[in-house]
């Protein structure tokens, strides 16, 4: 009986370490899912090409001073919300941070996006400049940005382009003496239709009430004055200037430093390709788009970093971690002002305007001014730009017999469609 006890009680022993050791072994087996332990690495997922070399760079930085591998993800076409989709739904490879343009966009994606209101970055993003759903801060502002016409000071001046008929007959002028192209849009989506379609309905009383009008088809935009202008500049651009389809981002960049056209439709965000132009002695300013009587930049938050709350507690907070030494470290500040770029959306960042390129000071004084149009494409149907208006554009410049007003009765009737998918 005794040693029958024996036995029991050493099998219970047995059991109990295995049972201790199982559990010690769980233990460390899920150690890596606490919220303040470091991940192996986190993934962000952007769109902004013009920045992805400075932000891989900027990764190495922090793996030196944090010690947590960042992994870049980019793109190489204009459907990112598409693949933003497709990648954060797939649990197992999806994105830690990940970026939206605000409006429509963001709140498609709103359903991945972590609550960053109680982080400490939040009280140094500038008035309005957040992106904010229901009472929550859910976005990071990347920085402030705006375009207009970029021009070549030595061959055109802002006296000359006070009206759509002054652009029209500056383009003229120049197709005439052959020296240089007076203006090129380049073949990108937003480059191509976005960004001038975005100022003709900036300039309208109500953008937002507008937009709804158009979608319901209540208002159609080959009737609105600005549009007129806008129809009358796409029909100046396809006979005096070289076909944009013909024409790349880069492309247009090039021609611009080089003298060999005298403005372009584009923003700041230039001045990352522009600067390396060393030999170039072409000098450069801003100056507003004039369609529909406009008179100032369009300037506004391009895009915000989010948070995937879907990935483990410890990969959330690597990532919030990450945002706030992003905009509060020194190196995440240089970064951000000297190497993106950048013109800050938060308070805490201070920036020497002796030290900016013509543009960016161009349109940071415009913020600061708040004399500025706002960007409105964010509010249109989702991907619409890509999918719905771009095709049109590009028909208009393969079809010499569609007119500018059909080029706008076509888009107006591609914003009724475009609003029945939301």
């Amino acid at each position: 009986m005794k040693n029958r006890m024996n036995k029991i009680l050493t099998v219970a022993m047995v059991s109990i370490a295995a049972m201790l050791l199982l559990v010690g072994c769980g233990s460390k087996k899920n150690a890596g899912s606490g919220a303040n332990s470091k991940p192996a690495k986190i993934v962000i997922f952007q769109s902004k090409v013009e920045i992805t070399d400075d932000l891989k760079a900027l990764a190495k930085e922090y793996k030196r001073e944090k010690g947590v591998t960042v992994e870049i993800w980019g793109t190489t076409g204009d459907d990112y919300i598409t693949q933003a989709k497709t990648k954060l739904s797939n649990r197992n490879s999806s994105p830690n941070i990940f970026s939206t343009a605000g409006g429509q966009e963001s709140q498609q994606l709103g359903a991945y996006m972590a609550d960053l209101s109680k982080e400490p970055f939040v009280k140094n993003i500038a008035k309005d400049k957040a992106y904010i759903s229901d009472g929550k801060v859910l976005g990071l502002p990347y920085s402030v940005e705006g375009y207009g016409l970029a021009y070549n000071t030595a061959l055109v001046k802002p006296d000359q382009m006070k009206s759509t008929d002054d652009f029209i007959n500056f383009l003229k002028q120049a197709k005439s003496a052959g020296k240089y192209n007076g203006f090129e849009l380049s073949q990108e989506s937003y480059f191509l239709i976005g960004h001038m379609l975005n100022t003709a309905f900036a300039v309208q009383k109500d953008p937002l009430a507008f937009l709804k009008d158009v979608e319901s088809g209540k208002t159609q935009l080959q009737n609105v004055a600005a549009f007129k202008d806008l129809a009358k500049i796409y029909e100046a651009i396809r006979q005096y200037t070289p076909n944009p389809l013909q024409v790349k981002y880069d492309t247009q960049i090039g021609d611009l430093m080089t003298g060999k056209v005298a403005m372009i439709n584009q923003g700041m965000w230039i001045n990352t390709m522009t600067s390396s132009y060393k030999n170039s002695d072409v000098k450069l300013e801003m100056m507003p788009f004039p369609i529909g009587g406009n008179d100032k930049l369009a300037v506004g938050v391009p895009l915000y970093w989010n948070v995937n709350k879907n990935k483990p507690a410890n990969e959330v907070k690597a990532s919030e971690d990450f945002l706030n030494w992003l905009v509060s470290s020194k190196t995440g500040q240089n970064y951000i002002v000297n190497k993106f770029k950048f013109i800050p959306a938060m308070t805490n960042i201070k920036v020497d305007e002796a030290k900016m390129d013509t543009l960016s000071k161009a349109v940071y004084e415009s913020s600061q001014k708040g004399n500025n149009i706002p960007w409105s494409y964010g509010y249109w149907p989702v991907g619409a730009v890509d999918t719905d208006f771009v095709p049109i554009a590009q028909k208009f410049f393969t079809d010499k017999s569609m007119t500018g007003t059909e080029l706008m009765k076509q888009i107006s009737a591609a914003f009724v469609s475009a609003s029945q998918k939301k």
